[in-house]
């Protein structure tokens, strides 16, 4: 049922009795008889008593009254009539007709018709005499019907409809917005009745949000109150339309977002109003709605809240007058945890399709009302987003349910969050993850805070008794009830609280180190070089104060050092720019340990050695500043590739690291130095004590690194004895490792010259290459000579951990005695190409050893759709060492060969597969 309907069915259900007010009117009807005037009215109860004059003559003794709904003036079935015909006949007189029952009559103004007709009246036939205007009123208290608030083009109106006409409005009517008065509401002009039981409200805006009107005071003209429609207090929530639709004559679209709601108006009480979907449309659901202003009330209101997002036509009267197109606003609000204490906050983020101004964010209670202090009024700027929050603890929330409700202001347009809520806090606490924390010294030192009803916590690391000493309070941002303290402890050195970030740091992004008002964050005692190893204290208590610890844990420093360096070799053109590709590198065994390493392709230089972290900036797998000199070492630790097969009369190459790349790992205290072999700069010795010095580096001293050096790669981390004052010795005794690698000539070999198949599918080619493992060659196998048809057959296949490579190929179409030539191509080395013959069966050959040997023959049968393979072995047990050659009569391969060609397939699969 619509609203109209709903509001005209309450008024026919309430209002009963009318009153008539009269006067002369010339007469009408026959000269014989007829009534003449409508004198009086009386009410009683729902039905009404009328006072007639009639001018009777004999045998015209039958006066009749009935309310003329259609005013036709002919008395018609369902119009309300009495009669009177116990009178007798004579001269003019006044009778009294009574029963007229006005219950179901809608209040308002209509016709009340009279006639004397000689028998009982007839519907249909019936005509008055006689006419009169009467209005239909109320004997029960007056109702509020509706009270909307809008703009009718013009104007900014709140318009009360009321089932009567009321007085008392001047001085009673009060306008409140989200709870407060609005003292400027309604011009001065006041409140007008234009039409009995329609109040119009002049007022300085249209205001938006929870909008209420107070009618305390009001009565109707019988001085019955006010009560229907109001709350205990004579309040009534006001319908605010936001977008206003009117009878103009023109036809155009207007937006209105979905929730929003629409007034349509002509200016006039009672008009009719239609709603439906523009037929226009595609896909949409279609719908209809007929209504009407209403009988005191000359606005219709369309809510958009649950209808389809499409455009819909309005027509005011009879007109089409306006079309509608509903939109998505997309306004949303989310809250970071629904599950929070007194004593956190609450978080959230509100969205729109568009940028907003005036947005209302508010905090309600269980209860639905707004919490004291929980509201504010935002901007959406920008991308249409806003990050907000509310201090549990500041708001002095008690446990229970919330919800935060948002309200664009502009539209009226509102969402709600779903439930949060708030626990007692209880009693903070804190703790460290880990009883025992053990790390070199030089390192970062993640230590584990653990935190339960509380987000800060502050650790003190050391003691003035164990010469280092300092405190640091960290925040849990995210509520996991974690915090990982990272401690830098090569800045052991540094002292006092100007710049602790350069000393502590943690893990998550989303917690934080506090200091000053918030924390503390200092070193109260520093080490005059970097801190000894040994077993230092670890304090934890609740909160930013330093006092009392709540739980204790040792951290254990020991010495750092290298422990091993090791030579690799990766493909060129590998990318191996950050761990996760040298992670990945190394699974696949595309970086492989190599002594040998071929010209061009790349060498990585692994190195674990722990005390690093600090100095290097290499915690986790942050890109470390491994070379700050800018000559490949630290004065604290240096990495030389020294050549140790110079030429005669030459001085011996050094490698220039420092153009290398760094990849580190640190949480195992690894690093990769990376870089192409013909791409690295190279200079000579000069100083002859295989450290390469910034006076070696003059232009025009580099030289090239060629494809038969050999080098000696160290990594040293150096005593304190031998690092300048103004370094940092991370050692106490020079601890280092070696390794070494030589370059060669990059070549491919196959492992037969020529390479003989019988025509028959999966024919196995193979050879071996020195590049490194991983790389990607091309196997083309092409037709030579004479032979026809001539052909051409790839395969991709890689080169194996072993240095071997292998592929597949399909003879089964050529003829024996084709011939072709085989090319592999790829990686750093030349193309290697060899003859191929294809013939009737491939000779395989076993050695035998002074060991039982066994001697297989295989046969393969190959057709166009499947392969077989028959093996048969036989074992023989010789004395002395000679060589079998066994001649297989049918197409196929010897057992060690058929061997070789299943390793190198499923090698192939698993780099595939890689």
């Amino acid at each position: 049922m619509t609203r109209n309907k709903q509001i005209r069915a309450v008024l026919l259900a309430a209002l009963m009795v009318f009153s008539v007010f009269a006067g002369s009117i010339a007469f009408t009807g026959s000269a014989a008889a007829a009534a003449t005037s409508i004198n009086t009215t009386t009410v009683s109860g729902s039905s009404a008593t009328v006072d007639v004059t009639v001018d009777a003559t004999a045998g015209d003794n039958n006066t009749t009254v009935w309310l003329d709904l259609d005013d036709d003036g002919t008395l018609d079935s369902g119009e309300p009539v009495a009669t009177n015909d116990s009178y007798t006949a004579g001269s003019a007189m006044d009778v009294l007709v009574s029963g007229l029952d006005v219950s179901d009559v809608t209040p308002g103004q209509y016709e009340l018709a009279a006639a004397e007709t000689a028998g009982a009246p007839v519907t249909g036939t019936t005509s008055e005499d006689v006419s009169s205007t009467v209005t239909v009123t109320n004997n029960d208290d007056p109702e509020l019907i509706s009270a909307v608030h809008y703009n009718d083009g013009s104007n900014d109106l709140l318009e009360l409809s009321f089932n009567e006409e009321v007085q008392n409005l001047g001085g009673n009517i009060e306008v409140y917005q989200d709870d407060e008065l609005v003292t400027s509401a309604v011009v001065s002009s006041g409140p007008t009745q234009n039409n009995p039981g329609q109040v119009v409200i002049q007022t300085t805006d249209l205001y938006t949000g929870d909008i209420v009107v107070n009618l305390e005071g009001v009565e109707d003209t019988e001085g019955n109150e006010l009560e229907e429609g109001l709350d205990d207090d004579y309040n009534s929530t006001v319908t605010v339309a936001t977008v206003t639709v009117t009878d103009d004559n023109s036809v155009s679209v207007t937006d209105a977002y979905k929730g929003e709601t629409v007034a349509a108006t002509s200016g006039s009480i009672g008009t009719a109003v239609e709603v439906e979907s523009d037929d226009s449309q595609d896909d949409v659901e279609s719908f209809f709605r007929s209504g009407s202003t209403g009988s005191t009330s000359a606005v219709y209101t369309f809510d958009t809240s649950n209808r389809q997002e499409q455009r819909y036509n309005v027509t005011i009267g009879s007109s089409l007058d306006e079309k509608i197109q509903v939109r998505d606003l997309g306004l949303e609000v989310s809250i970071d945890d629904l599950n929070v204490t007194d004593e956190d906050l609450i978080e959230g983020t509100v969205n729109a399709n568009s940028d907003r101004e005036n947005v209302k964010i508010a905090l309600l209670d269980d209860d639905g009302d707004e919490v004291d202090d929980g509201s504010m009024t935002v901007n959406l700027n920008g991308q249409g987003e806003y990050d907000f929050e509310f201090n549990a603890s500041e708001l002095d929330l008690d446990t229970g349910d919330y919800t935060v409700e948002v309200t664009d202001t502009a539209s009226g347009v509102s969402v709600e969050s779903d439930t949060i809520t708030v626990e007692d806090a209880g009693e903070g606490s804190s703790d460290f993850g880990e009883s025992v924390i053990t790390e070199q010294r030089g390192d970062v030192v993640a230590i584990p805070v653990t935190v339960e009803n509380t987000d800060t916590a502050t650790v003190s690391i050391g003691s003035f008794e164990q010469g280092y000493a300092a405190n640091v309070t960290v925040e849990d941002g995210n509520d996991d009830g974690e915090v990982i303290l990272l401690w830098d402890s090569s800045k052991s050195t540094s002292s006092g609280n100007n710049n602790p970030s350069s000393v502590f740091d943690v893990e998550d992004g989303d917690d934080d180190v506090l200091s000053g008002n918030d924390g503390v964050a200092e070193v109260g005692l520093a080490t005059s070089n970097l801190i000894d190893a040994g077993d230092y204290d670890l304090e934890v208590r609740t909160g930013s104060a330093v006092s009392d610890s709540e739980n204790v844990a040792t951290l254990v420093l020991e010495e750092g050092g290298v422990s091993a360096v090791r030579t690799w070799t990766a493909p060129a053109g590998e990318s191996l720019t950050d761990l996760d590709e040298v992670s990945e590198a190394l699974e696949n065994g595309n970086i492989t340990e190599d002594s040998q390493i071929a010209f061009e392709d790349q060498v990585v230089v692994q190195i674990e050695a722990s005390g690093l972290e600090g100095t290097t900036g290499a915690q986790d797998d942050e890109t470390p500043n491994f070379f700050a000199t800018g000559n490949g070492y630290d004065d604290s630790y240096r990495l030389t590739i020294n050549q140790t097969n110079p030429d005669p009369n030459r001085d011996p190459k050094i490698l220039d690291v420092a153009n290398a790349s760094v990849v580190a790992d640190g949480d195992n205290d690894t690093y990769f130095v990376v870089f192409d072999s013909d791409e690295i700069d190279a200079y000579r010795d000069e100083n002859d004590d295989g450290v390469l010095q910034s006076s070696e580096k003059t232009s025009g001293n580099a030289v090239d690194v060629d494809d038969d050096d050999s080098f000696n790669v160290q990594f040293k981390m150096i005593e304190e004895d031998e690092v300048s004052s103004s370094n940092l010795a991370l050692v106490d005794d020079n601890s280092s490792q070696t390794d070494s690698y030589e370059h060669v000539e990059a070549e491919h070999t196959f492992d037969a010259d020529p390479v003989n198949v019988t025509n028959a599918a999966d024919q196995m080619i193979s050879g071996s290459s020195n590049v490194a493992p991983g790389t990607e060659l091309t196997l083309r196998v092409e037709s030579d000579g004479d032979t026809q048809p001539r052909f051409l057959k790839t395969a991709t296949v890689y080169v194996q951990a072993d240095g071997s490579f292998s592929g597949s190929f399909d003879f089964s179409e050529q003829s024996v005695g084709d011939t072709f030539t085989v090319t592999a191509d790829g990686g750093v080395a030349s193309d290697e190409e060899v003859d191929g013959n294809v013939v009737e069966s491939v000779e395989t050959s076993t050695t035998t050893s002074e060991d039982t040997t066994t001697t297989a023959d295989t046969t393969t049968t190959a057709d166009t759709t499947t392969t077989t393979a028959a093996t048969t072995t036989t074992a023989a047990t010789t004395t002395a060492d000679e060589t079998t050659t066994t001649s297989s009569q049918t197409p196929g391969f010897g057992v060690v060969v058929a061997l070789v060609a299943l390793v190198a397939a499923a090698l192939l699969a698993v780099r595939r597969d890689n």
